[in-house]
């Protein structure tokens, strides 16, 4: 009687069961299924041989003692000649030898091919799990409790450049990347501890010096007690994963750098038409950035409001120049130009596959709360927080700043001007921060090109 683990390869007696009667040897086969244990029962247990063997015993005992009984008994009826009786007897005693041969014949030839079947079985399940071992490209290995290497397959000589012989003799703090040893110590403690699979990234020592990434994922072996034997483990690369990921990062982040380099240069073009608005773009960015922070808008959402802030006034590259520089009062026919300026900056923008809603902020940053503002008259929740913001800090940088028309107002000029629209023509909690970030001593940047 033998049971087969799974995937060693060999049969383990089941008088000493476990990987440590298998150490330094090759794995050859591979496999596992589940997530529990890994061992593979090919013959009955005990107990249900016992229960046969008890069931054929007390069987032949019966139907012996019945035999007997009963044939003496037809004997007494047929004679009571003692010659005859001594002849019939031998001829009784010939048939039980007679019987009781064929019915150990037959039960012989019931267990023998019931053990063939299973002899069949489990040299089919071997040359399966070494089909299995060959095909996986990946690491395996079993260790005992104490991290001693007990089996492996070939992919781990391959890919360690361990000859067997080297792995023999080996244990865990070998094969793991001294800075990393512990990750896998603390794996196997859970496992030993919980019965449950358990997963580590550990770097593996190859005999060359290198290191290797790998997702180790180890499962428990159990004997038939419940009791755990050993730890099964198959290692995936992840080397060339994290050098993808590398590579997609440093793409990502060139990516953003362009975008931001386009968008700084679009603000550049908008400014170079004027220099009254030079910096205007940046310090409206500034300031709302500000708002962000004291309103704890998510770090998403802060990212789209600082590229929509940088290009709020980009459709003013469509308004004439003098108009934008003109040092005097505009007619109503020139405001309605200059007030195109959202409409038209949408348009530019949004056919542009931004990450955030830019072009439908940049649209409705001139939108007020009461719905008087321009172009559409949008009103309360219909405007884009983000328009809010950049609304109010567009009003904030206007009349601090000088224009053709006038001189700067000033902060103060610009704080009364909120505190008369708050909740009315602006957000009540974008002005609540707007006077909190100001009274904070918030200053406008100073930009140069």
């Amino acid at each position: 009687m033998t049971r087969i683990n799974a995937g060693s390869g060999r049969p383990w007696p089941l008088g000493r069961v476990g990987p440590s009667d298998c150490k330094g040897r090759r794995w050859r086969g591979g496999g596992m299924r589940g997530g529990g244990s890994a061992n593979l029962e090919v013959v009955p247990k005990r107990r249900h041989v016992l229960t046969e063997a008890t069931a054929i015993g007390g069987g032949y005992c019966v139907l012996a003692t019945a035999y007997i009984v009963f044939s003496d008994q037809a004997l007494a009826l047929l004679t009571t000649d003692p010659d005859r009786l001594v002849q019939y007897g031998t001829y009784k005693g010939v048939a039980f030898v007679l019987a009781t041969a064929i019915g150990l014949f037959a039960v012989w030839f019931m267990l023998a091919g019931r053990a063939a079947r299973e002899h069949e079985r489990r040299e089919t399940a071997l040359r399966r799990l070494e089909a299995i071992g060959r095909a996986l490209p990946s690491p395996l290995f079993v260790n005992d409790p104490e991290g001693g290497i007990l089996e492996w397959n070939n992919a781990l000589e391959a890919v360690s450049g361990y000859t067997a012989a080297q792995l023999a003799g080996m244990t865990i703090a070998d094969l793991a990347y001294p800075d990393d040893l512990a990750l896998a110590r603390r794996a196997i403690e859970r496992i030993l501890r919980t019965g449950q699979p358990d997963v580590a990234d550990v770097r593996l020592a190859t005999a060359d010096g290198r290191a290797l990434l790998h997702r180790w994922h180890g499962a428990p072996i159990r004997e038939a007690s419940g009791a755990i034997q050993g730890i099964v483990v198959v290692g995936v690369d992840l080397t060339d994963i994290r050098n993808a990921q590398e590579d997609l990062k440093r793409s990502l982040l060139r990516a953003e750098r362009i975008l931001r380099q386009t968008v700084d240069t679009l603000g550049l073009a908008i400014e170079k038409r004027g220099a009254y608005t030079a910096g205007h773009e940046r310090r409206v960015a500034a300031l709302a950035l500000a708002l962000a922070d004291e309103l704890g808008l998510p770090d998403e959402e802060r990212a789209g409001l600082e590229y929509a802030a940088l290009l709020h006034d980009l459709g003013e590259i469509a308004v004439p120049a003098d108009i934008l520089v003109r040092p005097a009062c505009l007619s109503d026919s020139e405001l309605a130009i200059v007030r195109t300026h959202a409409e038209q900056g949408y348009e530019i923008l949004r056919e542009v596959d931004f990450p955030w809603p830019v072009a439908d902020i940049v649209h409705q940053h001139h939108e007020r709360l009461d719905g008087s503002g321009y172009p559409r008259g949008l009103a309360g929740s219909a405007i884009r927080l983000e328009a809010r913001i950049i609304g109010v800090a567009d009003v904030v940088e206007a009349m601090c700043s000088h224009r053709p028309y006038r001189p700067a107002l000033g902060m103060a000029a610009a704080l009364d001007e909120l505190r008369d629209g708050r909740g009315v023509r602006y957000d009540a909690a974008v002005v609540d921060a707007c006077l909190t970030v100001c009274r904070g001593g918030f200053e406008f940047p100073v930009h140069s090109y």
